[in-house]
């Protein structure tokens, strides 16, 4: 019995090596400092078990908050260099903990995804921090460990640390964001933004590509009205889409971000392929396709035509003009087959997107709706003006004949005309000349009146 003690010890001593990850001695070194490519990517924060997006979580809430027991990260990681050994943590620069444990199971989508970025080594990674003891604030920097013994602070390829700061208390937390208010029924304009219905080989040949992956080839299909994304084998499909270029040509292409925030798209595919896509914007403030702004969504299991919903306005990115755009049809695929894409429409509200996606299904057509016009108010006529009044020159009644007589006195005549000497004028001013002249006076002010009416109302249409 005291023979088999020390073995039982020793045999403890051995698991325990293996079942605890170990601190290891060797030096941490930065992600530049890697020689060759270094891929790493994440996909979620990890608290208690829970997933939470990574670039969405940190920028609303600033730490992640506790008390937990344990927080951590998911995602995957490649290299060109060398097998992946060991994964691991270290709280505030102190020594690092690593273990092969922390290596997850690896799928082929995304083994196919490191080898089209020419990496040979690849591990998916899932680690787990146990922070039940912790108190205060502590800065939590994940780690990659390679076979030669040499670790690497995890980084992405956008800059953005696999890394961030655990608070026990929640102190460092952000306050809980205050979700963005709902605008009224009345004030949201349902019409849709830009719909590209993709029936028209010459508007969008050049639309799609040419940067492909794993993908056979895209083609338009007439009889169907819609293009044709045929995947030649299983893996991580993806294909960038030409916003940019065809904004710069149509005016009606130019999706604005901070009008426009749900993007809906109509299609078709074998349900056995895949339940789930990504879509990676770009805008004119936010460039580069990176994680930050992959927008996850998933599928309804059927072989039908359907629409699926898109919220970009629910990344803090989405502003500016969206310019190109990469869409992957699924995170993974399955099995080859071709996906058929039918338009892809913006809306200002889910609802709105609703409406319209629900008359696709129920008719096939994509139906625009002509909004109806806005009554135009007639235009109040301006007030005629009053007719100047033009005073006449007082004529003089005629002299009547004097008793005795068969005519008027005679005035003395002119020598030089033989005309009365007052009328001199007479060519041009008889009796009535007065009233003439107001009365076209009169006439001209009222036309005047009538034309700028009628201009007014030209002005107004």
């Amino acid at each position: 019995m005291r023979k088999i003690v020390p073995f039982l010890i020793v045999a403890a001593l051995v698991i325990s090596m293996f079942a605890i990850p170990a601190a290891a001695d060797s030096s941490v070194s930065e992600f530049t400092d890697f020689s060759g490519t270094l891929i790493v990517l994440w996909d979620w924060i990890l608290v208690d078990k829970t997933s939470h997006e990574p670039m969405s979580y940190l920028e609303d809430y600033g730490a992640v908050g506790g008390p937990a027991t344990t927080v951590g990260v998911s995602g995957w990681t490649a290299n060109t260099a060398m097998e992946i050994a060991s994964l691991g943590y270290m709280i505030d620069d102190g020594e690092p903990v690593m273990s092969a444990d922390f290596k997850a199971n690896t799928g082929d989508d995304v083994i196919n995804a490191a080898q089209g970025a020419g990496c040979e080594y690849v591990t998916r990674y899932k680690i787990d921090v146990n922070v039940e003891s912790l108190t205060g604030d502590h800065d939590i920097e994940f780690l990659i460990g390679l076979e030669d013994g040499s670790i690497y602070k995890m980084n992405t390829q956008i800059g953005t640390p696999v890394a961030y700061t655990y608070s026990a208390d929640g102190s460092a937390v952000n306050a809980t964001p205050e979700p963005t208010a709902t605008p009224e029924p009345s004030e949201l304009d349902n019409a849709p933004g830009p719909i590209f219905r993709f029936n028209d080989e010459d508007i969008y040949g050049n639309f799609f590509g040419p940067l492909i992956n794993q993908i056979e080839s895209v083609e338009f299909d007439s009889e169907k009205g819609c293009y044709l994304i045929s995947m030649e084998k299983v893996g991580d499909p993806w294909v960038y889409l030409g916003f940019a270029a065809l904004a710069a040509e149509y005016d009606e292409f130019v999706v604005d971000a901070d009008t426009y925030k749900i993007l809906q798209i109509g299609v078709r595919f074998p349900s056995a392929v895949g339940s789930r896509g990504q879509f990676y914007f770009q805008t004119s403030e936010n460039t580069g396709v990176d994680e930050a702004k992959d927008m996850i969504f998933n599928y309804n299991k059927t072989d039908e035509i359907q629409y699926v919903n898109i919220n970009l306005g629910s990344n803090k990115r989405w502003t500016g003009t969206m310019s190109d755009c990469r869409l992957d049809p699924f995170s993974e695929c399955k099995e080859p087959c071709d996906y058929e894409l039918y338009y892809m429409a913006f809306f200002t509200n889910e609802a709105a997107a609703n409406e319209f996606g629900d008359k696709w299904i129920a008719t096939g057509e994509i139906v625009v709706p002509t909004a109806a016009p806005t009554p135009t108010k007639a235009p109040t006529p301006e007030p005629t003006a009053t007719p100047e009044v033009i005073p006449t020159e007082k004529v003089e009644p005629t002299e009547a004949a004097q008793p005795g007589t068969d005519k008027p006195e005679e005035k003395p005549t002119s020598a030089a005309t033989d005309k009365p000497a007052d009328d001199k004028k007479a060519d041009n001013k008889g009796p009535n000349a007065g009233v003439i002249i107001g009365i076209v006076a009169g006439v001209v002010v009222i036309a005047a009146a009538v034309i700028g009416i009628v201009l007014s109302k030209k002005k107004k249409k």
